[in-house]
């Protein structure tokens, strides 16, 4: 019996650096149709911040009620929209989203819960529904920090869940799980400047400083029903879907280079404008 060939020893080559290469993408879902690259992309996961009667129930119908053919989702953009809200019976602007949408008017974990044993019981993700999922006003104090909807924050693409939306009243209600895995953050006009201070304090590093921050949300916030859209990723601020106000890519002076003495003054210093207060 012949004895097995031995094997070449390979060498690292000192000379070529190691690069990191993207893995290939799988092919898009034929489901997730684009949208105005202006609006939110699926599958995204939003964050709407703002009081009552700043307009969150008329954005919500605009998302998933206007045509697709003006640059919103449309009522045949998902399979299903789902709407959690404590309040929607409550509020006459959300008659549309009623008959249009499936409603749930409480929330406990195990809504989620069954909401997600729902799509896994049609096995592959290919094969479930593909959903949107609005929870409004449901985040409050008395909630546990590891509730099932900061949970599913992490895991909705893998349910198919196109769009994952939670507006709240109180941003310090959200927890760090979902504030980090937001995609797109929205802002209305805020009558708490505390809360706002809170708001500049999460995202103005996307904007170098909170100064730049607050100058930016005075322009996105002037008229009736306008907000401040930031697309988290991208790095772009805008007024509502309409007009782009900030670019990380063009507008952050990133010619700076601080110096290891600016460094080391910073150590172990909190950065007068954009401090991370976050809980």
């Amino acid at each position: 019996m012949d004895s097995p060939k031995e094997k070449k020893e390979k060498q690292v080559n000192f000379n070529k650096p190691p690069t990191v290469v993207p893995v290939k993408d799988l092919p898009r879902d034929p489901r997730i149709k684009p949208t105005h690259p202006n609006f939110i992309q699926a599958p995204a996961l939003l964050l709407g911040i703002g009081a009552v009667k700043s307009g969150k129930t008329v954005l919500i119908n605009n998302m998933l009620l206007r045509p697709y053919e003006d640059g919103f989702f449309g009522q045949d953009y998902f399979d299903e929209s789902i709407i959690i809200s404590n309040t929607i019976n409550n509020d006459p602007t959300a008659r549309f989203l009623k008959k249009s949408c499936s409603v749930i008017d409480y929330y406990t974990d195990g809504v989620i819960s069954d909401l997600v044993a729902k799509q896994d019981g049609f096995g592959e993700k290919e094969n479930m529904p593909f959903i949107s999922l609005i929870c409004d006003d449901i985040l409050g104090s008395n909630m546990k920090r590891n509730n099932e909807i900061s949970f599913l924050a992490t895991r909705f693409r893998h349910k198919n869940i196109g769009l994952m939306g939670v507006f709240v009243q109180n941003f310090k209600s959200v927890d760090t799980i979902l504030r980090n895995n937001a995609t797109d953050v929205i802002i209305f006009k805020q009558s708490n400047n505390k809360q706002l201070e809170q708001i500049a304090e999460e995202y103005c590093s996307m904007f170098g400083d909170k100064t730049k921050f607050y100058e930016v949300y005075k322009k996105a916030v002037k008229k009736k029903y306008d907000f401040l859209y930031l697309k988290v990723q991208e790095g772009l601020a805008l007024r509502s879907f309409e007009e782009i106000l900030w670019n990380t890519e063009t507008d952050l002076d990133d010619n700076h280079v601080d110096t290891p003495e600016d460094m080391e003054s910073k150590d172990g210093e909190e950065c007068k404008d954009c401090s991370d207060n976050s809980t």
